[in-house]
């Protein structure tokens, strides 16, 4: 029996998986990269000024510097093991670069995903296509299905060919949705993808297009540029440009899910309440308000009312986690919680430290089938609750064993990027 073609939210559900981990990826790995690079540039840096001081003479020496002679034969290693630091210097440098260029290029390869996506929805779309098939070209197609998948792949090509803000006008006239219409990220991800088209093409000195494209969509820089001038990935920069990306692509494809495909809202709020909720299970707490500030807004069509209730528990405890308690107890005030279940309930008294009230609800859950006891071990929304001591006492309660939660020995799941600063040396071969 044929397997059953998985419907296309079911493929974007895959994509967006990918992506977001894709880029998650990178946002890990850059830190450690750059640490250990660091550790080998300064290896590198001992070895090369312990055999100039080892094999060279003092010719001069001062509070600064201290030059050395050295003798010919001993020219060839000392060069060696410049060459050997220099070669790491250099790589403290271009290896942001290469992450930044490969934040864009699966943004890029994503956004080829999404608009398949909008094809196989509604094919139609393609009826507006100006790609035509020679006769020649139609001869090479067993069916007009073939044709059609040539015709939409170069469809693809064509847009992801374009400029970035290109691309968000092709989205707007296909959809009727303004996508970047008050998108604050919006001028970061400009000047990102000229950033990252600078890197490719120009080793980061700044262009005349660079400038222009910057202030036409009002892009802010750190200081003021000129033409030439060089441009570098600082830690502060990779970090916005991550969650800048990650942003709206997520953004973008749950937009384009919902305008398309309105009798799956509930799947998209699914995927939503899933991607946020571990984006607060490792601490990305900014980057989960940013997602959820814009799927609770009023105007946003939900499943359901309990999908929308949950998105505002997480948009709370984010903002809670974020160190914002007044914003957080906004947006629990914000609504009218008194119909709903014991499961809301708790959450809101965890989160307004109400605990005496948690405790009431938490023997009253203990008789419910849905609440299973190791939600109090996994969801970060108990995460202050769980520490308090009555919390073990009416957990040992409801459920006849000891509250604890296992001791899990692990490298951290993210080191803060650092670039290690060019060591200066007083030390001079010659």
């Amino acid at each position: 029996m044929a397997e059953e073609a998985k419907h296309p939210t079911e493929i974007l559900v895959d994509d967006i998986a990918r992506f977001t981990e894709d880029i998650e990826s990178l946002h890990t790995t850059l830190p450690m990269m750059m640490h250990v690079t660091g550790l080998l540039r300064k290896d590198a840096d001992k070895k090369h000024l312990d055999y100039v001081s080892g094999h060279g003479k003092v010719k001069v020496k001062s509070e600064e510097s201290t030059t050395y002679t050295l003798k010919f034969e001993d020219m060839s290693a000392v060069n060696r093991l410049k060459r050997n630091f220099e070669n790491f210097n250099v790589a403290t440098r271009l290896i942001p670069r290469h992450f930044v260029t490969s934040l864009v290029s699966q943004y890029d390869s994503f956004l080829g995903r999404i608009i398949r996506f909008m094809f196989s929805v509604k094919p139609e779309m393609l009826n507006a296509s100006d790609k035509s098939l020679s006769f020649v070209d139609l001869t090479r197609f067993q069916d007009i299905a073939s044709a059609r998948a040539f015709v939409m792949e170069k469809e693809i090509e064509a847009v992801i060919r374009k400029s970035h803000a290109d691309q968000f006008d092709w989205l707007r006239d296909k959809l009727k949705i303004p996508f970047n219409k008050g998108l604050a990220c919006w001028p970061d991800f400009i000047e990102l993808t000229e950033r990252r088209n600078l890197f490719v093409h120009t080793d980061g000195k700044v262009s005349s297009q660079y400038l222009t494209v910057c202030a036409e969509h009002k892009c802010a820089t750190d200081k003021i540029l000129r033409v030439g001038d060089q441009l570098e990935v600082s830690n502060a920069y990779f970090e916005n440009s991550y969650k800048c990306i990650f942003e709206i692509g997520v953004k973008m494809a749950h937009v384009i899910w919902r305008k398309m495909c309105p009798d799956r809202i509930a799947e998209s709020d699914s995927n939503i309440v899933d991607i946020t909720l571990e984006l607060i299970h490792k601490s990305e707490y900014a980057l989960a308000i940013r997602l959820l500030d814009f799927f609770v807004q009023k105007q946003m069509k939900h499943s359901d009312d309990n999908s929308r209730r949950i998105m505002l528990i997480n948009q709370a405890q984010a903002y809670k986690w974020n160190g914002s308690a007044e914003r957080c107890k906004e947006v629990l005030h914000g609504e009218d919680w008194s119909a709903c279940g014991d499961k809301f309930k708790l959450g809101i008294a965890a989160l307004s430290d109400d605990y005496s009230r948690g405790y009431e609800i938490m023997r009253r859950l203990k008789h419910d089938e849905s609440f299973h006891r190791s939600f109090y071990k996994d969801w970060p929304i108990f995460r202050e609750f769980r520490k308090q001591d009555v919390f073990a006492e009416v957990y040992e309660e409801c459920y006849a064993e000891r509250f604890a939660m296992e001791q899990i020995t692990k490298s951290q799941n993210s080191v803060v990027a650092h670039v290690i600063p060019q060591l200066q040396t007083d030390d001079k071969a010659k």
